[in-house]
């Protein structure tokens, strides 16, 4: 059998291998997708993907329902395989090879654990059917039970366990055989809010700890941003986007991705010029400034600004921030910040978060006020004609959280 990369920590750090494995090498590519289109009948469900997964890394595809993720991942499995294009495993193209001869293992939703096994039997069941030896059987099963934290729970049935445990349980028996990826399918969504987020911890611990590539496919932004280290985000078949959690949250290449991660005040401009490193656009009657990035100097654009990088004035704005006028629609109080939605002279919904601290007098719907912010924090991006998926409020703002606990 091939080694891969498995890796986890112990009393002196990270770095030592599981029994049978090397440590690999963490820059080459596990997983090549290679120009890759899908279709089934006329519909095109992945449309030309093309990157590359490396070795060790904890990748997410992420996507409304209907974008290609799911359908990308059944062709890395060998459930799909593609209409055009290639996909290399370990360098090798396994396109036309059926999942059982690829050397990948896959957990969805549903565990599909034994039941009248226990955990050790369930975890041990791969390795017996391919007639690994004995004692390597009980080396390799002893080790998953103790990534996973079920070394205690080794005699019990999955009946007698919780939802994250079980879940724990299907992990330990894919990873058992050393894949040299671990393909997951929504995995946590089955579970209540809690033990989801939980659970997303602890899959990212059992990521560095194994040191397998993980590719994760979801839905929830908070998901891919927590455990990611790269996210590919994908609309209508194509690959908008590929990047850390914080690049694809703080330079968005456009406004579908925008739109998507987290929550973004998306208003329509028009670039004019420049002024240094930044480029004037003109948003209704009013000009703004924001750094230049590679847009034609004239033409339509949108320009983003996040809800928590906006400030609110009730007189105009200084010298060092940029803005526009705006009439409070209403507030919320959410805890740590206040949300003022807010609607620009052209009929544009904004957003503001404001922290505690703030000098601001007391607000009500219908006062005007400037929503400000500092030229660095827009983002110009080019105009799309692709519809932006529905706003989750309480998704976004979770994302904002996530993002800031990360950079703290």
């Amino acid at each position: 059998m091939e080694s891969e990369a498995y890796v986890r920590e112990t009393e002196h750090g990270e770095g030592s291998p599981l029994p049978g494995m090397d440590s690999g090498t963490a820059a080459d590519a596990v997983i090549s997708i290679d120009h890759v289109t899908k279709r089934f009948g006329e519909f095109v469900a992945v449309d030309d993907a093309n990157f590359d997964i490396s070795r060790g890394e904890f990748f997410s595809m992420l996507g409304p329902s209907g974008c290609g993720k799911t359908t990308t991942l059944r062709m890395i499995a060998g459930f799909e395989q593609p209409s055009s294009g290639k996909i290399r495993l370990d360098g090798k193209d396994v396109s036309r090879v059926p999942p059982y001869k690829r050397h990948v293992n896959t957990v969805f939703q549903q565990y599909a654990l034994f039941p009248h096994m226990n955990v050790w039997d369930n975890v041990a069941f791969g390795l017996r059917a391919t007639k690994v030896p004995k004692v390597e059987i009980a080396k390799r099963v002893t080790d998953l039970l103790s990534v996973v934290r079920l070394a205690d729970f080794a005699t019990r049935r999955p009946g007698q366990l919780s939802g994250g445990q079980q879940q724990r349980v299907a992990l330990a028996r894919a990873l058992v055989n050393y894949p040299s990826a671990l393909l997951l399918d929504e995995p946590l969504g089955a579970l209540d809010l809690k033990l989801r987020q939980a659970m997303q911890l602890e899959l990212k611990r059992i990521q560095r700890e194994v040191g397998i590539t993980f590719i994760f496919v979801t839905h929830d932004q908070e998901e891919a941003l927590t455990m990611s280290d790269r996210i590919a985000v994908m609309n209508e078949g194509q690959v908008a986007q590929i990047g850390s959690p914080e690049e694809i949250y703080q330079e968005p290449n456009s406004e579908f991705v925008a739109g998507f991660i987290g929550m973004a005040n998306l208003m329509s401009a028009r670039c004019e010029g420049r002024d240094g490193v930044f480029t004037v656009a003109r948003i209704g009657d009013q000009a703004v400034k924001a750094p230049s990035t590679g847009l034609g100097i004239d033409g339509d654009a949108t320009l983003m600004v996040r809800p928590e990088r906006a400030h609110l004035r009730t007189t105009a704005p200084p010298a060092d921030l940029v803005g526009i006028s705006a009439e409070v629609v209403d507030l919320v109080f959410q805890g740590p910040i206040v949300r003022f939605d807010l609607r620009s002279p052209d009929g544009t919904n904004l957003v503001a978060h404001v922290g505690p601290g703030s000098d601001l007098p007391l607000l009500r719907p219908g006062d005007q006020v400037w929503m400000c912010w500092e030229p660095a924090a827009g983002r110009l991006l080019t105009r799309s004609t692709r519809k932006l998926p529905p706003l989750d409020v309480d998704s976004t703002d979770q994302v904002v959280k996530t993002i800031r606990s990360k950079n703290d």
